[in-house]
């Protein structure tokens, strides 16, 4: 063969061989050809670990520069931003490198789409991630109520609410701390955990043990709930008295939820408040000692008269309202006060400083508070207090007391000169409704103003009883008077036993029966005195086998049971 052929075959297959690359050494390439995990979750101020996995056709060795990149720049919120490393991939195979990324606790809560980036020489590979930060698992605390009354050597409850966040389970740890008061001796939190194991609130009774020699006074406390690295706290006030006996409840609010009184207290008969979560009470029967979720001795801001009654209370249990007085048995009234019930503290009315001064009831119209009683020493006279200050007196009678208002401060009963009147405070109007009463002790006008009980003796349970021109003799004492259906009802006692008088048959039908189905055994209704504007909620007097003793209690249940 020719020598042009020969060097023609060899040119073309060295060409072919150098297609094929086998005319010069191949270069190193790198590819990104995984991440785990593909979408990762992490908490805000944690760490997120990525496996990378990295592949190469040629082999690779030599600095890699990783970073994570959103929209093409750092991120701000993930350290490092970027790290180095030698990698070393031989021809064909795979490695794996770890990278961990620390997520700053204020990163942005929710998912993002960012890229991992393998930089070597001039060259980068890439690969898509989707990040999502959640935030850490938490909880929140509340109580309700938020400050209650324990009497030395008892117990007082509250309830905590345990709200988990962001799936937060496991153990909370409760205890009772310092406020701004400290915790006094012998006053203790149970229990002392709660678990949490779903995603809904946890409700937690808690209860408040103080021993007999647990110092009285208030203070300012917090319980303190702990898992882990968490705490979280809520303020409880808890008042430490000391025990009470012969209470008596004279007026509710509206809802029945703050009940007004007295009791004795520390020697002598004190001024006492009340509150239950009455919404929360199913019909039944209930002892108002064990369903009291905060107790207390009112203060009557009058050193020389520290004993004393609340009577009365408006419909929204904001305002209460009775007497000061210096005997210890409160018998005789001194000085007329009202009380803040929202901060407890007392507001002494213009009165006379003789004594003899009461306020029997109040109520609110608009923003306005009206008060209603008598101020000695001149007759006594018949005063309504308006804000507090004197609005209105009678000084045209010899004698004349005011002794109920309706709630909505429209109409006020009272006994002029032993006689039954109402007066409408709009109108500056007086009626007379029973011309002749014996008595000048009490009287109880319904909330519509339809229909008024009048005291008939100071000394028996006897009353007459006004409602549609008509008057009626009863022999009871009486607490509450409401009017339904056409007909007058009388709550209150006879011959001692509760009972309920009624306008249109005149009869007295005892409370022990109409309510025989809820009472426990050996419980005795023997007095109503208060029933709650909503017609939800009954107080009075019952006689307690358990301990012997006469107590104030609360029924859940229409008043107007058994009625037709």
């Amino acid at each position: 063969m020719r020598r042009g052929v020969w060097y023609g075959l060899l040119t073309g297959l060295a060409l072919l061989l150098a297609a094929c690359g086998g005319g010069g050494q191949p270069q190193p390439d790198l590819t990104l050809a995984g991440i785990s995990p593909q979408n990762p979750t992490v908490v805000q101020g944690e760490t997120v670990t990525l496996t990378l996995t990295f592949t190469s056709q040629n082999g690779f060795q030599g600095p890699v520069s990783l970073s994570v990149l959103e929209g093409g720049q750092p991120v701000s919120w993930l350290s490092p931003n970027a790290v180095q490393r030698n990698l070393n991939v031989p021809r064909g195979q795979q490695v794996q490198e770890t990278l961990q990324v620390q997520v700053a606790p204020n990163a942005p809560i929710g998912s993002r789409n960012l890229t991992v980036r393998a930089a070597y020489g001039n060259q980068v590979t890439e690969r898509a991630l989707t990040l999502t930060v959640n935030a850490p698992p938490d909880f929140a605390i509340s109580l309700n109520p938020t400050s209650l009354t324990v009497q030395q050597g008892s117990s007082g409850q509250t309830t905590l609410t345990v709200t988990p966040q962001n799936g937060f389970t496991g153990t909370v740890n409760l205890s009772l701390v310092a406020g701004q008061d400290q915790v006094p001796q012998g006053l203790t939190l149970s229990p002392g955990s709660v678990q949490v194991s779903g995603t809904s609130p946890v409700n937690q009774s808690l209860t408040l043990s103080a021993q007999s020699t647990t110092p009285t006074g208030t203070y300012r406390l917090k319980v303190r709930a702990t898992s882990g690295s968490l705490t979280r706290e809520a303020d409880l006030t808890v008042a430490v008295l000391t025990p009470y006996t012969n209470a008596y409840v004279h007026q509710v609010s509206g809802d029945g939820s703050v009940l007004v009184g007295s009791a004795f207290v520390s020697g002598g008969v004190r001024p006492m408040v009340w509150r239950i979560n009455a919404a929360s009470l199913s019909p039944g029967f209930y002892w108002l000692s064990a369903i009291a979720q905060q107790t207390t001795v009112l203060d009557t801001g009058v050193p020389s008269a520290p004993y004393g009654v609340v009577l009365g209370v408006t419909a929204d249990g904001q305002v209460g309202c009775g007497y000061g007085s210096v005997s210890t048995s409160a018998s005789s009234g001194d000085r007329a006060l009202a009380w803040d019930l929202t901060t407890l503290q007392p507001i002494p009315l213009p009165d006379h400083p003789s004594g003899g001064n009461v306020a029997y009831a109040c109520a609110k119209s608009g923003g306005d508070v009206y008060i209603v009683g008598r101020v000695y020493p001149d007759f006594p006279r018949p005063t309504i207090w308006k804000n507090y200050t004197i609005w209105h007196q009678n000084t045209s009678v010899a004698y004349g007391i005011f002794h109920d208002i309706t709630p909505d401060a429209s109409k006020a009963s009272a006994q002029l000169v032993y006689q039954g009147w109402v007066y409408d405070l709009n109108g500056n109007q007086y009626t007379r409704l029973v011309p002749s009463i014996g008595g000048a002790y009490r009287s109880r006008i319904s909330p519509d103003g339809q229909s008024v009980a009048f005291s008939d003796s100071d000394s028996s349970a006897r009353a007459k009883v006004w409602y549609g021109g008509n008057v009626y003799s009863v022999n009871m004492g009486f607490g509450a008077v409401r009017v339904r259906d056409g007909v007058a009802y009388v709550f209150g006692s006879s011959n001692g036993l509760a009972v309920r008088w009624r306008s249109d048959t005149q009869a007295q039908e005892n409370l022990n029966t109409v309510f025989a189905d809820v009472l426990p055994q050996g419980v005795t209704l023997k007095g109503i005195s208060a029933v709650s504007l909503d017609n939800r909620i009954i107080v009075g007097i019952a006689y307690n086998p358990t301990t012997s003793q006469d107590e104030p209690f609360v029924l859940v249940g229409d008043p107007f049971q058994g009625a037709p």
